[in-house]
Order: structure tokens, then C-alpha cells, then sequence
């Protein structure tokens, strides 16, 4: 008897196939759980850095009210303030790694609430002033008074502080501009700087985790590579979203469309 040459194959040919798809589930789910446990330790080490800080920046408030109330315009006033600075900016560090934490997990609650745009762009631009004449830069703020957004106060906070940072670290020493319109049921802030520019290759990238907006990470500033992909996923919680325009050479805007209060 002669057998079909497109005739069934034989029971064993699929085994392979098979054994294929298990081996790459397993792959898949080991590195779920390490993901998973790589969060946990970042959340873990949030709270261990971000802890001891609160009782020291604590301290450091009432030396300063004591120095500015002796001798405003003296040095020890004046190191205290930059003091305080620097552990603001380091407790804002570690909570960029809790917020990451809190987010992959699905923990990130946001509450929306009528918040004042140009008075947190205010608070914002003033604790990043120091570190923005630093590198050289100058900020503008052009934010109208009546512009009041319906998300949450912290989260806006951390938008901006990423936004501002990213533009102070990549702006190559240029003026900063910090503005916001209303177009429409939203409103639109822009933060643009005029620096090294992002690459379009790279425009989509820097949104994601661990990414750095310089591809060569020994010129990339210090940092978690975790900012603009916090600032998307924050937006975007909040029923809004973020854009990029940029070129390389002639700088970069970051526009973050939010509601406004109805």
C-alpha cells in the first residue's frame, strides 16, 4: 500500500513545537517575577532612603527659621538654605523611585481636585532656581493666574519637577521657559529649553523605563532614566497626555496637556 505524500504526520512532529512553547512560558514567567521582585526592591529602597530625611530636613527648618531671624543676609543662613535645597532635591529623588514602584504594581492612586496651575509652577521653578543658575540658566514663567486644572496637586508637582529638571540637565546652559494657555476643556503647558535637541529616533524611547534622552550613557547626565516615562504614565492617569517637539541642536518642548477645572 502507498502512502499520500501530503498524507498526516506523524503523532511525534509536534512535540518540538510543543516543547518550545513551554520552555518560552516558563522564560516569561521568570522574568515576570523578577520584574516583579526588581520593583519591590526599588520600592524597599525608596522608603530606606527617603525615611531618614524627613527628621534631618526637620532639623534643618529650624536651624534655618533661627539663622534668617539672628542674621538674615548672613553665610550660615544662606548655607542652610542651600542645605535645605539639597535634601528637598534628594528626598524628591527617592520618591521618583517609589512613585516607579507604585505604578508598575497598579498601586498609584490619583485624586482629582481644583489645583491653581501658575502656583505650583511657582513652587516648582523656585526649589529648581539654585540648581538651574548652576548650569547656567535662566527660567521664564508665563502661566495665567486663572488657569486651574482638575488632577492631582503631587502629581503635577512631580510633572513639572521632571520637566524642568530634564530641561536644566539637557539645555546646555540656555533660557528655560516654563508656559501654560488654555486651549479649549484642556489646558497646555510647555516647558522648552534650547540644548542638544533629541534625535527623532529617539523620541519615542525616552518615554520608556530606564531610558536616557543621550544615547551614549558616559555624556548622559546623572539619573534614573525613569522621568519622562513618570511624567507620560502620571499624564495619562490623569486623563491627559505629553508631546515632544524637538530637533537635535535647536533644543526640545515638552507639552503636557491636562482638564481644567469645569
Amino acid at each position: 500500500m502507498r502512502l499520500r505524500a501530503d498524507g498526516p504526520a506523524p503523532a511525534d512532529a509536534a512535540s518540538p513545537d510543543r516543547d518550545e512553547a513551554a520552555t518560552l512560558r516558563r522564560e516569561v514567567e521568570t522574568l515576570r517575577r523578577a520584574l516583579a521582585e526588581r520593583d519591590a526592591f526599588l520600592a524597599g529602597v525608596a522608603h530606606e532612603l527617603r525615611n531618614p530625611m524627613t527628621p534631618i530636613l526637620g532639623q534643618v527648618e529650624r536651624l534655618l527659621a533661627t539663622a534668617e531671624r539672628e542674621a538674615p543676609e548672613g553665610r550660615v543662613a544662606q548655607g542652610l538654605v542651600q542645605l535645605r535645597w539639597l535634601v528637598e532635591r534628594y528626598v524628591r529623588r527617592a520618591t521618583t523611585l517609589l512613585d516607579v514602584s507604585r505604578v508598575q504594581a497598579g498601586q498609584l492612586a490619583l485624586l482629582a481636585a481644583p489645583v491653581p496651575l501658575a502656583e505650583v509652577v511657582e513652587e516648582v521653578v523656585a526649589s529648581l532656581r539654585p540648581m538651574a543658575a548652576h548650569a547656567g540658566s535662566a527660567i521664564t514663567v508665563t502661566v495665567p493666574d486663572d488657569l486651574v486644572l482638575s488632577c492631582e496637586r503631587l502629581a503635577l508637582d512631580q510633572i513639572l519637577d521632571n520637566l524642568v529638571t530634564n530641561a536644566i540637565k539637557y539645555g546646555d546652559g540656555s533660557a528655560i521657559t516654563v508656559s501654560g494657555l488654555r486651549d479649549g476643556a484642556v489646558a497646555r503647558i510647555r516647558v522648552s529649553d534650547r540644548g542638544i535637541g533629541i534625535a527623532p529616533s529617539d523620541q519615542a524611547r525616552i518615554f520608556e523605563r530606564f531610558e536616557r534622552a543621550v544615547g551614549d550613557p558616559s555624556q548622559a547626565p546623572a539619573g534614573f532614566g525613569v522621568g519622562l516615562w513618570l511624567v507620560r504614565r502620571l499624564a495619562e492617569a490623569m486623563e491627559g497626555g505629553v508631546a515632544l517637539d524637538s530637533r537635535p541642536g535647536e533644543g526640545a518642548t515638552f507639552t503636557v496637556t491636562l482638564p481644567l477645572h469645569a
